[in-house]
């Protein structure tokens, strides 16, 4: 496999006017924003932004020996012009955060704009835009819920595509609500539309492109002490909208159907501990790969403990079949742990970490069209990061990062390793 720069963005007002759910919620949020601010005469303008509307900005500084995450086994020459495969880039990110309670509804958005700029290879150089926004609604006492969308536009991460440019698309909405009919009981119901466009209609990639709707409901029991056990139904209908060629030239299609039946729990131990529970049963059809279809237990699971008032340990644990980072039609079983250690030093610093191990097995569920990236079936993902964050005055805070990323994999390229360091500093005006 030779590695090549590909760019590939879709094509917006098209994208814009073709999925009704998530056109409409953005809409209606948008249009909200909009009147709240158009509408204010200066005197109240000037008391909406640092309460309600919060600006900010970021700068992010990156350094990395392996920034584009090319593999041991390939050689970057003939394409980079270079084996040196240190980088540095440049992030630039600028938003506004929007929070609004009218009564009992709470209104929140966030909305920002990044460019982000390579010294050495500046043909990775993009832009991200991404915007989201929430309606906390409530009827009653007994009936609340969320509806809101998000739309980002980004760089698909290096992981599975080292040194590959490709610029995807993704766009969710949801509605979801939840009825205290009962003291001690809960019942829940849950939509989401997740859409995918991985480079337009002439990416190499549009094989990847898919939408997912999600249909949920469930049941929970409430404790005296608001611990919560209950019970959750979850189908799936997963479209892969372009169809794929098989040697043998008959079309695939990747399209499936996955059913869930989880138990879940939100358990208080202590007062310095608790623990959250997923896991249940999970099946998956799929429409033209029978040898990829899956039965059997998913689980995630998280316990968290503060011991003192300045130290904090979250550990998390997961057996899953999932998309590897959204960007495969393949899905394979994916089991991790990772440890998060956090100490508030003082009350201006803080030091956390992130540590964590995964294994991702695609034994049964590798497609065909998926060697166009160097993916093995047998992957493990390592992940060390140490981060201290200082917030000497109001709004301000400034980060240092120390990190360590490899992978392991029986794919005939090989793996990577990559290390590196990070230095942020973000300021939000009207952040307590």
């Amino acid at each position: 496999m030779r590695y090549s720069f590909i760019e590939a963005k879709p094509n917006y007002m098209q994208q814009y006017f073709k999925r009704n759910p998530v056109r409409v919620a953005r809409l209606f949020l948008c249009l909200l924003f909009s009147l709240i601010v158009l509408f204010s005469s200066p005197m109240v303008l000037a008391s909406v932004i640092g309460r309600v509307v919060k600006p900010y900005g970021n700068y992010t500084f990156t350094a990395d020996d392996n920034m584009l995450r090319i593999r041991d086994k390939a050689d970057p020459l003939p394409l980079l012009g270079t084996t040196n495969l240190f980088d540095i880039s440049h992030r630039f990110t600028g938003g506004a955060m929007f929070e609004k309670q009218i009564s009992r509804q709470r209104l929140s958005a966030n909305a920002n704009f990044t460019h982000t700029r390579y010294e050495r290879f500046s043909q990775i150089n993009n832009d991200l835009k991404s915007f989201n926004g929430n309606w906390n609604w409530f009827l009653g006492n007994r009936l609340e819920g969320n509806m809101g969308a998000s739309y980002v536009q980004s760089l698909a991460p290096f992981l599975f595509q080292p040194g590959l440019k490709n610029i995807r698309t993704e766009q969710t909405a949801f509605f979801n609500g939840a009825w205290r009919f009962h003291p001690s009981w809960r019942l829940t119901g849950d939509y989401l539309r997740y859409d995918l466009d991985t480079g337009g209609s002439n990416g190499i990639f549009r094989f990847l492109n898919r939408i997912e709707d999600r249909f949920e409901g469930g049941i929970d029991y409430i404790t005296a002490h608001q611990n919560t056990f209950g019970v959750d139904f979850r189908y799936i209908i997963g479209d892969f909208p372009v169809l794929v060629r098989a040697p043998d030239g008959s079309a695939r299609d990747n399209s499936y159907d996955q059913k869930e039946v989880m138990s879940r729990a939100v358990w208080a131990i202590t007062g310095k501990s608790n623990f959250n529970w997923r896991g249940g049963w999970v099946e998956r059809t799929n429409a033209s790969f029978p040898e990829r279809d899956f039965s059997g237990f998913n689980a995630r699971l998280a316990y968290q403990w503060q011991p003192t008032e300045k130290i904090g340990l979250t550990i998390n644990g997961w057996r899953e079949t999932s998309a590897m980072q959204v960007l495969t039609a393949s899905f394979g079983l994916n089991t991790g742990v990772s440890v998060v250690p956090s100490w508030n030093i003082s009350r201006k610093v803080r030091l956390e970490g992130d540590f964590s191990y995964e294994t991702r097995k695609f034994n049964s569920f590798v497609l065909l069209t998926d060697s166009l990236l160097p993916v093995g079936t047998d992957n493990t993902i390592r992940n060390a990061t140490m981060r201290l964050i200082y917030a000497p005055y109001r709004g301000l805070q400034l980060t240092a990062t120390a990190y360590h990323n490899d992978l392991k994999t029986d794919n005939a390229l090989g793996g990577f390793n990559a290390n590196g360091a990070t230095l942020g500093l973000q300021y939000t005006y009207g952040r307590p």
